[in-house]
């Protein structure tokens, strides 16, 4: 860059420096920080050797406003510099949009439900990693058994983190209604592959839950593709809503007629046995197993007569954490491990057989695990809070104070800054220790949370909240 004291020409006639800078966002910041004295300064010494576009190009709608779409996603800017793209409309085309990209002006359109059904039939399409090892194909499960008695329904299952998804065929979907269960962070993969074949003419639901106090601003694009979208906890709304412009509506997971196989029988059965299950690809941190290993050997020691398992899975997602976690427990006899990937009814069988469930979380956008517990009556620690505060309470629970911390570095889909709990590791040990020495008070509250899971996540009171928005949709 010149240095800012030598003063640029003067600007031809046809020359705009407000479009230039708008078409090209790194050289308005390099303007506004004093690098160069003007746009057209740097058009003289450096643009014209780029070949940096000068005006908006001339094969794109006269409704789409090409400069501020640059001007809002400098890195398009910056492809369509080196010629990824032919302009940015170029690339809403074939990719923004599917991102939720803003600023040129262009809208995907929704479809009303009237509309929709004047071209299919009345019934759901459910798109969802139905039948995978992760809460979201548990959650998906859920979803259709509360949704059967209401609607036609035809499931439709994606890869997970939509691997191989473009060999996935999927076909026309034949009902009005689109159920999309997927998350802010894979979505634009799914509607890079299928959003067009799939969600013009129809009413469309997405599904998100999200985990942490707040959103993302990019978000409110790709909630705009959406009629609505459906979140299982009011946590998860909250964070949701401030940053869509589309309704959110709070529809739990179902937790409801679970197996009950005959349970496991870990070494060491007579042992009073904590259990904590947990999927290393939602995030390690997040999680926050060490701090269990922590208030554990702080609580018992090396008792034998108590047991803590920590199941988890999905470990290829971040070996070295995996790796210090078995590092860290093998000292401990009285804390075992289980790496491996279990079938469903074996994952039910660990929770019908140990005596509590824990679950140390910095944040859940829900925690189906824990829910699943307090479905089979066992007492449950927690963090008290996040999206499990929809369902656990002092009375039917013991939860574990905390203090909100912000998220110390960026971890899978959390950035860094933004804000989490802390659970206080010296109150959770007290926790342990409680349910250990006081089973009437722990059996109480296991049957008040029995109730509750019952009473508000069976597939009847799921199924009734969702009627409730049929209705509300005029069917």
């Amino acid at each position: 860059m010149r240095d800012p004291r030598n003063k640029g020409s003067e600007p031809t006639p046809d020359f705009d420096e407000l479009t230039y800078l708008d078409l090209n966002p790194d050289v308005l910041g390099a303007v506004l920080n004093g690098q160069v004295p003007s746009g057209y300064d740097h058009w003289t010494h450096f643009g014209a050797k780029e070949r940096r576009a000068v005006r908006p190009p001339q094969n794109i709608p006269s409704d789409w406003n090409e400069q501020q779409y640059l001007r809002m996603n400098p890195d398009v800017s910056h492809s369509v510099r080196v010629g990824a793209f032919t302009s940015g409309h170029d690339h809403w085309i074939r990719s923004g949009r599917y991102e939720g990209r803003l600023g040129g002006g262009q809208p995907w359109p929704t479809t009303s439900l009237q509309k929709a059904l004047a071209s299919a039939s009345a019934g759901v399409n459910m798109f969802a990693f139905r039948g995978t090892g992760i809460g979201l194909g548990t959650a998906a499960k859920g979803y259709a058994a509360a949704l059967r008695p209401l609607l036609p329904l035809h499931e439709i299952t994606i890869p997970w983190n939509l691997k191989g998804v473009e060999n996935t065929k999927i076909g026309a979907p034949p009902h009005a209604i689109n159920l999309v269960h997927m998350n802010p962070d894979v979505l634009p993969l799914f509607l890079g592959r299928y959003g067009q074949d799939v969600l013009p003419a129809h009413f469309n639901v997405a599904i998100w839950v999200w985990e942490l106090h707040a959103g993302y601003a990019q978000w409110n694009g790709q909630g705009s593709l959406f009629n609505e979208i459906w979140t299982p906890s009011t946590y998860s709304a909250n964070a949701i809503q401030p940053v869509s412009n589309t309704p959110v509506f709070v529809i739990p997971h179902v937790v409801d007629e679970l197996p009950a196989p005959d349970a496991v029988q870990p070494d060491g059965r007579g042992a009073f046995q904590f259990l904590y299950i947990f999927d290393i690809a939602s995030t390690f941190e997040r999680k926050n197993p060490l701090a269990l290993v922590r208030a554990f050997r702080k609580a018992f020691g090396n008792r034998q007569d108590v047991q803590l398992i920590l199941k988890y899975h999905h470990s290829e997602f971040d070996a070295p954490a995996a790796a210090l976690l078995e590092r860290v427990t093998k000292a401990s006899p009285n804390i075992r491990t289980m790496s491996q990937t279990l079938p469903e009814e074996q994952v039910y069988s660990l929770l019908r057989s140990c005596d509590c469930f824990v679950s140390p979380h910095r944040s859940e956008g829900f925690g189906l695990n824990l829910a699943a517990a307090m479905y089979y009556g066992k007492p449950v620690i927690a963090t008290g809070y996040s999206g499990n505060m929809d369902f656990t309470t002092a009375e039917n629970a013991f939860l574990i104070d905390y203090d909100l911390v912000a998220v110390q570095q960026e971890t899978g889909a959390y950035k860094a800054g933004y804000v989490w709990a802390e659970p206080s590791e010296d109150h959770l040990a007290a926790l342990l220790r409680t349910v250990v020495a006081e089973p009437g008070e722990a059996r109480e509250r296991g049957e008040r949370g029995r109730r509750t899971i019952q009473e508000r996540h069976s597939v009847k009171a799921v199924s009734e909240i969702i009627r409730q928005r049929l209705t509300a949709w005029g069917l």
